[in-house]
């Protein structure tokens, strides 16, 4: 949790060091750039790092380490690969699209490449069970990129992606130099290993699909504002994408943890710990962050004024509905995780959920973006992570029977209750001054409701865990 929170962090403080140093129109640009970086790290790299994540512990956890060296050190060199080719490939293709200087383009290549290659370390660590070692590395490398943001802006420079290219490479290399004696195992020459090299391409290509459709449509709606929007309302897309970050601390830190204890389980046989991990986890995220998500959405307006400045202020609904979204996709973390450390057909639910969402999402962006700009890709972001989330978690609920009914009840009703209120408080156009007055009210009238309404399943979950934890 606390090197997820580095991590989302430094993403924060860069954001609000370089809009604070630029305008919206500008600081659109500097977002759509970093979202181009994201993009290409899912088209392969992420989908190694997802099974570096499962089959290291998978294989580990059935008895045959060797494997789990043999997988680890195909992957990461096949990763390092795919790193290369469409971190410069997709800068390429952007500078051609966006018609970016020869240094933009030199900066989206650097920060793709070392992105994804982090991606990759990270992945191997949590793999090896080499936690500690993870977290004081991404504190470090995360001062590193701050640090660095704060030289850059300083000195006037416009090199806004290379604070963050050199924390995620330096990483990258202490990352793969932590894990070098589980990788060779104490052998010089390890012994050959016949690996199910189809399971392996297959899930690989199964979760690069399934990525670039859920995290790719993420930061893909700031390309899409730049489509349907002005060059300000981009610059609020770009601000509403690094301000959501921070909401998925909890369920990162939750998947690190959750997928490589699965699939270990999985290589073990025992599906009730899977089931266990799937329940408690996606009841706690249900109850927990539903006050926070409803919160958040009220003073929306306040956390892009402190963010950036004034001129960010127009970006509220779009915040919003980001917001909203970002409920739904992290609630399904456990659910993705149960059945991605499964089986084939498994793996295939939550990837044909997200290629579903992604298409729904895409299709309500293109009627609602037209006549509602930058709010209508928002909506349409919204409806389409509705569909990505639904998918593995009634897959999940019906697989498993899950007593979900009442927590998932009461969190819908607390967030979107909240969405439709903060929404109503736009329209009204409550001036300025007494407006934040009203929503730091609303919003403490909000939490406290929902804390009320969600007792009953607080209780529940806490007692559980409690057990579980005495039980272990």
């Amino acid at each position: 949790m606390v090197a997820i929170a580095a991590l989302g962090l430094t993403r924060l403080v860069h954001g609000s060091l370089v809009s604070r140093a630029t305008d919206p129109a500008t600081y659109g640009r500097v977002g759509v750039m970093i979202a181009v970086t994201t993009i290409a790290s899912l088209l392969l790299p992420a989908g190694v790092a997802s099974a570096v994540s499962k089959f290291v512990p998978f294989f580990a956890g059935g008895g045959n380490p060797v494997a789990a060296r043999a997988a680890y050190r195909a992957l990461s060199w096949f990763g390092l690969g795919g790193a290369l080719v469409f971190g410069l490939g997709c800068a390429a293709a952007a500078a051609a699209v966006l018609d970016l200087s020869t240094q933009d383009t030199a900066q989206v290549a650097a920060l793709a490449v070392a992105f994804s290659l982090y991606s990759i370390g990270k992945a191997a660590l949590y793999g090896y069970e080499r936690v500690p070692a993870y977290v004081r590395l991404e504190l470090c490398t995360s001062g590193l990129a701050v640090l660095a943001t704060v030289v850059v802006v300083l000195s006037g420079s416009t090199l806004y992606l290379v604070p963050l290219a050199l924390g995620y490479a330096v990483f990258a290399v202490v990352a793969r130099w932590l894990v070098r004696a589980e990788a060779a195992g104490g052998q010089l020459r390890p012994a050959p290993v016949a690996l199910p090299r189809a399971e392996i391409a297959g899930f690989v290509v199964l979760a690069c699909l399934g990525t670039l459709a859920s995290q790719g449509f993420l930061q893909g709606t700031q390309l899409l504002a730049v489509r349907f929007a002005t060059a300000a309302e981009v610059g609020y897309f770009a601000a509403a994408v690094t301000l959501v970050a921070p909401m998925y601390f909890l369920p990162r830190a939750l998947g690190l943890a959750l997928f490589p204890a699965m699939a270990r389980a999985r290589g073990a046989g025992d599906v009730a710990t899977v089931r266990r991990h799937a329940d408690l986890s996606t009841r706690a995220l249900l109850i927990t962050l539903a006050p926070l998500f409803a919160a958040g959405i009220l003073l929306a307006r306040e956390v892009l004024v402190l963010f950036g400045d004034a001129s960010f202020a127009g970006g509220v609904t779009v915040l919003q509905l980001m917001l909203a979204a970002t409920f739904l996709a992290v609630c399904a973390v456990a659910a993705v995780n149960a059945l991605s450390s499964g089986e084939r057909w498994q793996v295939r639910t939550p990837v044909a959920a997200a290629v579903a969402g992604c298409l729904t999402g895409l299709a309500a962006v293109a009627l609602l973006g037209g006549p509602l700009g930058a709010a209508g890709v928002g909506l349409g972001y919204l409806i389409g992570t509705a569909v990505t989330a639904a998918g593995p978690a009634v897959a999940v609920w019906r697989q498993h029977r899950m007593a979900w009914r009442g927590p998932v009840v009461g969190a819908l009703a607390t967030v979107f209750g909240a969405l439709g209120l903060a929404l109503a408080i736009t329209v009204a156009d409550v001036s300025p001054g007494p407006r934040v007055a009203v929503d730091v009210g609303v919003a403490l009238a909000a939490g406290a409701l929902s804390v009320g309404l969600l007792r009953h399943h607080l209780r529940a979950v806490a007692r559980e865990a409690r057990h579980a934890r005495a039980t272990r």
